[in-house]
């Protein structure tokens, strides 16, 4: 436990230096030195020399920092797949197997003349047999009867490649083979049951969703059984729905899943002991909350939020992402005592998220830990306002300072870069850097502004937090199509939480609003789940 102590501390006094090649040579290799890589290339003073040193370091070469390269006017060999994607097709064609792999785009093979068609075929026959195998799906007489029946691989990679308009066009047929679709559902391959769940939650899908409703599928995992099961329901079928809602249950690991299973048999059934099941759930989420609230009874899951911890400063830099880099590295790799030794180094106050996400693991997410750290009551005009700040970090980062995301967004709040400085404007702060989101104190305040801006135009909680994680557009598009949320629908807002067409909001807005509940409780504030939820249900179908 020393040696990290003092490997830290070093790491620590490197980072407090200006950003040289030195530094980030020091550093080890993944997404945290990939964005000082960026930021380094993209600082006016960095000089070409530099720029291209550092970018022989990057891990994974990307977009963004080819981008960064570009407006440095640095002209290099791009990687050979970036290099590939951006080649148009007769140029894409001259070039050798792997070239055409990286680069072509599958939504073109229908419209290609056969001459074109035959250059890809000879280039990709030996080596990417699996590519020729979907170039001759897409070329078929019947697309739609070779995609049911080539592989579930095939089949995923196809789906994904497709632009929105071919695949309307093709899932919207109303001759489906329904044995072939049985089969590739039964499969149980991801992919195919990305792109069903998809189809599913898109309001034009009608071919697809009224065949899936002529079979019945025997094997999938808990997410693609409930929304079989949504489709059911939606197309009036509720003793379907109700069946593959307790598959739901049944294959379901996380018990979220499970509680979400269990909750909508209730909902459909009326059967309340279903609903008891529920309130017997030790893992705290919106289910399980409502379930308690309804019945009126003790919940049976336990919030941990008291600690015995020091209040001096722990031996670590808690703002520095390589430490947190090397720490989650390392300690990750021990079990048994080892691991317990090594969590003796964030029994602080200020180490108090990396002690709960290290004890997480521990326990496999069995426990509720809800802890409010950095803490700043003069940031809060409300406990209200406080609950929903550190609902949305808990579920961004388990409120861990030096979080560098795969897309660069920062700190505790998980900012995006290009939020920083019209932030900083706005809240009249001078000097901030995009290095002070690492800072917790200043992470919470600029988290809490942008979630006051978005409270002031969606005003619900609910919609907030799906703002905060697709973006305030990405809300505004969804709810402009009034298919959400609506008023004399049965079963609202619940259908409508489970009918957001973006898997990641979708389940983050659930799980942000049980946090928030929680976070209200402790802070003395009651919240009727029932009631408050109701408050979402605002659109008339069909009106703007």
């Amino acid at each position: 436990m020393k040696k990290w102590s003092l490997l830290f501390c070093f790491c620590g006094c490197i980072f407090a230096k200006e950003i040289t090649i030195d530094f980030l040579q020091k550093q080890p290799q993944g997404v945290a030195r990939d964005f000082y890589i960026w930021y380094f290339i993209s600082r006016d003073k960095t000089s070409i020399d530099e720029a291209k040193v550092a970018y022989d370091l990057v891990f994974k070469k990307t977009p963004r920092i080819e981008k960064a390269m570009e407006k440095k006017g640095i002209i290099h060999e791009m990687p050979r797949d970036i290099y590939c994607k951006k080649l148009d097709f007769d140029a894409l064609k001259k070039e050798d197997a792997d070239c055409i792999a990286y680069g072509i785009k599958l939504s073109l093979i229908p419209t290609l003349p056969q001459a074109d068609v035959d250059i890809l075929l000879n280039a990709l026959k030996e080596g990417h047999e699996n590519l020729y195998d979907q170039i001759l799906v897409l070329r078929s007489p019947s697309i739609l009867n070779a995609l049911l029946s080539t592989t579930p691989k095939n089949f995923a990679q196809i789906f994904h490649g497709l632009s929105y308009v071919q695949k309307l066009a093709l899932f919207n047929q109303g001759d489906f083979d329904t044995q072939a679709l049985k089969k590739l559902l039964d499969a149980n391959f991801s992919g195919v049951n990305r792109a069903i769940t998809k189809m599913i939650l898109d309001p034009k899908f009608h071919g697809i969703k009224n065949a899936l409703s002529e079979i019945e599928v025997g094997q999938s995992d808990a997410n693609t059984f409930f929304l079989l099961g949504m489709n059911e329901l939606l197309l009036q079928k509720p003793k379907r729905a109700l069946a593959y809602f307790a598959k739901s249950q049944n294959v379901a690991i996380d018990p979220f899943m499970r509680d979400r299973a269990l909750f909508w048999q209730y909902l459909l059934s009326e059967d309340q002991s279903f609903l008891q099941q529920v309130a017997q759930s030790t893992f705290v989420d919106i289910f399980s909350i409502y379930a308690n609230k309804k019945l009126q009874t003790t919940p049976k899951y336990q919030i941990i939020s008291d600690f015995e911890i020091s209040g001096e400063m722990p031996k670590f830099d808690i703002k520095n992402p390589f430490v947190w880099q090397q720490k989650k590295t390392e300690i990750s790799g021990l079990s048994g005592q080892k691991y317990e030794d090594a969590l003796e180094q964030f029994h602080y106050k200020e180490s108090l998220p990396h002690l709960v996400f290290f004890l997480n693991r521990k326990h496999r997410y069995n426990h509720n830990y809800f802890i409010f750290a950095y803490d700043d009551p003069k940031l809060w005009r409300s406990p209200l306002q406080k609950a929903l700040v550190y609902a949305v970090a808990r579920q961004e980062s388990h409120l861990l300072p030096a979080l560098i995301s795969s897309s660069y967004a920062l700190g505790m709040m998980q900012i995006m870069p290009f939020n920083v400085e019209p932030f900083a404007k706005d809240l009249k702060l001078r000097d901030i850097t995009l290095f002070d989101m690492f800072e917790p104190r200043i992470a919470l305040r600029f988290g809490a502004f942008y979630l006051d801006q978005l409270e002031k135009e969606f005003k619900h909680p609910l919609f907030i937090a799906y703002a905060y994680n697709g973006g305030p557009g990405f809300l505004r598009r969804t709810l402009a199509r009034n298919h959400l949320f609506l008023k004399d629908r049965k079963y609202e807002p619940w259908i409508s939480m489970e009918l957001l067409p973006y898997d990641e909001s979708r389940f983050y807005g659930m799980r942000v609003i049980a946090n928030y509940l929680i976070y209200a409780q402790m802070l003395g504030k009651d919240i009727d789940v029932e009631d408050f939820l109701k408050q979402t249900i605002k659109f008339q179908k069909g009106k703007q």
